[in-house]
């Protein structure tokens, strides 16, 4: 909108000095008088078109800028499409480890409490059971996969991962 303002003011601005110009000719002024008229009408020409082609800058790299952000959000789209099959593909292996192991509903349940890093007794409130309970399916978990502890069952889905 400012734009838009200067420029109509600059074009009135030239329109008049013109049109003074032309009256001061007609009238014989100085030609000192002159010369300043039209020093005035080409420094405000000189502005006009500065702004046109700042406006017309401006106006492309706003169109650049649109279209990088287009084309950074469709690469984001995509890499979180892919984080989210990546990880339905990691929690699918994971279901595959824990039926390899033959562990039953509830120790799958708890399993996956603990490689996402929950307490027994976080899980124990989440499940509505006691916490004895829980280290109760802990315990077989640990021992159908053949470790000693939460670390150890999170090493053996984590460790190759980097």
């Amino acid at each position: 909108m400012k734009d838009k303002i200067l420029s109509i003011t600059l074009i009135c601005i030239i329109v008049l000095k013109i049109a003074d110009l032309s009256a001061d000719v007609a009238d014989k002024a100085s030609l000192t008088h002159l010369i300043q008229e039209s020093i005035l009408i080409l420094i405000s020409s000189a502005l006009f078109l500065f702004l046109i082609f700042d406006i017309r800058q401006r106006s492309n790299d706003a169109k650049e800028l649109k279209a990088e952000l287009a084309a950074s959000s469709e690469r984001e789209q995509k890499v979180t499409t892919e984080l989210q099959q990546s990880k339905q593909h990691f929690l699918k292996a994971i279901q595959a480890q824990f039926d390899v192991w033959g562990l039953t509903p509830s120790e799958k349940e708890v399993a996956m409490f603990l490689l996402r890093g929950l307490t027994l007794l976080e899980i124990a409130e989440i499940r509505s059971t006691s916490e004895k309970t829980i280290r109760h399916h802990a315990s077989a978990v640990y021992r159908k996969a053949d470790c000693k502890g939460r670390h150890e069952l999170a090493a053996l889905f984590f460790e190759n991962l980097i």
